[in-house]
């Protein structure tokens, strides 16, 4: 027809017409389901989860401008999401690792 499916939906398709184990296809479909709800908007993408971390620090003052404080923050509470000290589950949601 004339509508586009969308590119999830035909990456399933060939997923389905190739030989792949259960517990791959598994895997790909958790990931195919966190790329469609970041695409969708149901789950924060980084840019967005950045800027609310920077608009909300107390030394923010609304004037574009971020402080060394507020970058350094920033990159400590980024080191601390990936040591998996902090979950940040607006920014994974269904996607578990």
């Amino acid at each position: 027809g004339d509508k586009f499916p969308g590119l999830i939906v035909l990456i399933s398709r060939y997923l389905e017409s190739v030989n792949i184990d259960v517990e791959t296809r598994c895997q790909l479909a958790k990931y195919l389901e966190f790329v469609s709800r970041r695409a969708k908007g149901k789950i924060k993408t980084t840019a967005t989860w950045i800027r609310n971390f920077v608009r909300s620090h107390p030394k923010y003052n609304n004037d574009s401008v971020v402080s060394q404080e507020i970058n350094y923050d920033l990159v400590k509470m980024v080191e601390k999401i990936q040591k998996g000290q902090v979950a940040v589950p607006e920014l994974l949601d269904c996607f578990k690792v």
